[in-house]
């Protein structure tokens, strides 16, 4: 293509790693800087990163499940049913009985820092004469403005076209994406070919010359191609992959089918050309929690639920503490072990002649014998896992990985563990810091009367809050990476000309024809850690009608009867959207209500005295631990960062939380009967989301109705009151 100032177009554009792994990733079209024309971004060899292995398991992991449950959603549909690879890319996501797969050998784990391009779509029309040429990119690199199938231009004294790229495609929900033509594509129902209707000439088999008019509105419905024959086009294309995929039913019912193979007119530049799949999360340096999901580890598993969430033990069988006692060869065990046996004998001789009270008079003293066993580390007191615990570690697999509360209960404590609680030593900056006594740099300026006087203030606003822990972590690793694309849709579905449509995610194109590749960042983000009150929280499940899940414990805690409870949401909590049907009222879904608000009423807060808008968070929410993350988004350092935020606006922060007017909403009553949730008050952007703004209610926080899919249509009580 020509340089509007008939120079060499600049042929680099400086763009930072983000952006690459997202805005640029393969087969994005996008402007060229300057407004040169328009490209498509093309992947280039690059070297593997290096990944650890607990990255690599988290990746293959968050990939896996997202493609199961992408597959689940756009299958749903029955009538008419859909193919497979209507759903996944056959070529990347689908195994050879076409079920959904993820395997590594495919892929290529790159950094973002380097993406080709070629110019597309080539689609060009004359700006003097309006006739319309499907260029190649061989033919580009002439710059006369003439090519050999089209003739000299009739409205340039020279005879040269003014050639300008056609700004509109045909785009898919199947992931293809075609220039705007006049020649329709159509299948052969008996071979399976593809033909074009009229290559090089229109219907009265004359040379084909075909203009493009674009009449006076702009609008789409009003373009047409016309030829010097007086034929007239339509902007309508048939996709060819659904021409392949739906081949049976074209060949049936031809008019019926055409609803879901016919393509879109769209802008290259349209948002809904492209939605990039990324994913974020948090980097681990073990892979112990991963390493435990697997199907051989059920009774490994279930022995650290058990120790993670403080069920209560009971010793072996008497008798096998005396075997046990009577084979270490240690001095006093033999002893003991007769002392156990003793005491055995006279409580079951008391309760034979009916003395069973004198008998009860012995436990005591067996419990105390029990306890020195314990102490001297020669018996070892072990829970006993309950039915409904082990039928949810078995049952796993049906639960979507992004709301498995036992899978984010391992991640939280591998989080505790490497960062959270992470020894530091006393002269080193600290990277995780209690609030409650924050670092010189996090209080505020003012003797040391103020400085006091704000600290009491914190904890007691942190208290009346409900919270037990508010950290600052300085950085927080974190693992971004892209690995497909879908077109039309972000998610497995789109509503189009009155049917549901799978959307198929599509993997990005192999690198010179080898793996594919999958973009991974790491990220160091500042972030900030809430743990409730697990008194308060079940305070709060009581006063919601929820005592059951309260009321069943003995002495564990609160987070391994909620994984008990836990009922499935689905990859993207589609089951308690709006629009959705009816859910059952439960603790689970509470709890992770609660904690989901409070996350985004944070991140408002956040937002509102950091200056960084909305879409900069992202949150992790670990239910059972009844504790979340919220977390800066992107690699921008300095720039409105929550250590600032906080020496200088912290009260502000926590003050802002409770407060009734943020607590309500813009749209008034409405956004209440709704269930008290929309992009006027507690929403975010859907990429900063992990729930897609379900389960989400300011109810849950300052009281209000009930949801539109709670059952229950009870008030809510709100967890601040």
């Amino acid at each position: 293509m020509r340089s509007e100032a008939n120079v060499m177009p600049k042929t680099v554009m400086q763009r930072s790693q983000t952006q690459i792994a997202t805005t640029y990733a393969p087969d994005k079209h996008f402007t060229f800087e300057g407004g040169a024309g328009a490209c498509r971004s093309v992947p280039v060899t690059r070297s593997d990163i290096h990944i650890k292995p607990a990255e690599r398991n988290q990746i293959r992991e968050g990939i896996l499940e997202f493609i199961q449950n992408w597959y689940r959603r756009a299958m749903m549909r029955q009538d008419p049913a859909v193919a497979p690879e209507q759903a996944l890319d056959e070529q990347v996501f689908l195994d050879r009985e076409k079920r959904p797969s993820f395997e590594q050998s495919k892929f290529e784990y790159c950094a973002p820092d380097r993406m080709a391009y070629v110019p597309d779509p080539l689609m060009l029309v004359c700006r003097n004469c309006g006739v319309v040429h499907e260029a190649t990119l061989a033919e580009l690199a002439y710059d006369e403005g003439l090519f050999k199938k089209v003739r000299p231009c009739q409205a340039d004294e020279n005879g040269k076209h003014e050639w300008r790229q056609i700004d509109v495609v045909f785009a898919h929900w199947s992931g293809r994406v075609d220039p705007l033509s006049p020649y329709r594509k159509d299948i052969n129902t008996k071979n399976g070919d593809i033909t074009q209707q009229f290559p090089g000439r229109c219907d009265a088999a004359q040379t084909c010359e075909f203009k493009l008019h674009k009449g006076r509105s702009g609008k789409f419905r009003d373009w047409y191609f016309y030829c010097h024959c007086g034929e007239r086009r339509e902007l309508r294309q048939k996709d060819e992959y659904t021409l392949r995929w739906l081949l049976d039913r074209y060949a049936q019912e031809p008019g019926e089918t055409l609803r879901e193979i016919n393509m879109l007119p769209v802008s290259y530049r349209a948002n809904s050309l492209y939605y990039v799949q990324s994913e974020q999360m948090i980097s681990y340096e073990t892979t112990r929690h991963i390493d435990l999901m697997a199907e051989d580890k059920v009774e490994e598993l279930l022995k650290t639920l058990l120790k993670l969430y403080e069920y209560p033990s009971s010793y072996q069988n008497d008798e096998a503490i005396v075997e046990i006692l009577q084979a270490i060869n240690q001095p006093g065990a033999s002893e003991l072990a007769a002392s156990i046996r003793d005491a055995l004998n006279a409580i079951r001789t008391l309760e034979a002649s009916g003395q069973s009270n004198a008998g009860d008079l012995l436990k005591p003293k067996l419990e105390v014998f029990r306890q020195q066993a314990q102490t001297k580390g020669w018996i070892d007191p072990r829970p006993e896992a309950p039915v409904a615990l082990r039928r949810q570690v078995i049952n796993r697999a049906n639960i979507a990985r992004k709301f498995d509360p036992i899978r984010l209960g391992l991640e939280h404590q591998a989080l505790r563990e490497e960062q959270i609680d992470a020894p530091v030593s006393n002269d080193a900056i600290r990277p995780v810091v209690d609030l409650e006594a924050p670092d010189t740099d996090l209080q505020p300026a003012g003797d040391g009367d103020a400085r006091r006087a704000y600290l009491d203030d914190i904890v007691a606003r942190k208290a009346a809050l409900g919270i037990r822990d508010l950290k600052l972590v300085r950085n927080l690793k974190m693992l971004q990476y892209s690995f497909g694309y879908s077109r039309v849709s972000p998610s497995p579905t789109t509503e189009q000309k009155g049917i549901t449509m799978p959307v198929r995610l599509c993997g990005f194109p192999r690198v010179d024809n080898r793996k594919r590749p999958i973009y991974v960042l790491r990220q160091s983000n500042e972030a900030l850690y809430v743990k409730l009150d697990e008194a308060r929280v079940k305070h709060w499940l009581t006063n919601n009608g929820l005592s059951d899940a309260v009321e069943s414990l003995e002495d564990g805690s609160l987070g391994g009867r909620l994984i008990e409870l836990h009922e499935d949401f689905g990859r993207f909590a589609e089951t308690y959207s709006e629009t959705s049907g009816s859910r059952e009222r439960n603790a689970p879904v509470f709890v992770y209500g609660l904690l989901h608000t409070l996350s985004h009423q944070l991140i408002h807060a956040c937002s509102r005295f950091s200056g960084l808008d909305l879409g900069s968070f992202g949150e992790r929410i670990f239910p059972a631990d009844l504790a979340f993350v919220i977390y800066r988004k992107g690699m921008t350092p300095d720039l409105g960062n929550l250590a600032a935020m906080w020496r200088n606006h912290g009260q502000d922060v926590l003050m802002s939380l409770d407060d009734p007017r943020s607590l309500r909403c813009g749209s008034g009553t409405l956004c209440d009967q709704r269930g008290g949730a929309c992009p006027a008050c507690i929403m975010i952007p859907e990429v900063s989301c992990v729930a897609a703004n379900n389960i989400l209610s300011r109810a849950f926080l300052a009281s209000g109705e009930a949801m539109s899919w709670d059952t229950n249509k009870a008030p809510i009580v709100g967890y601040f009151l």
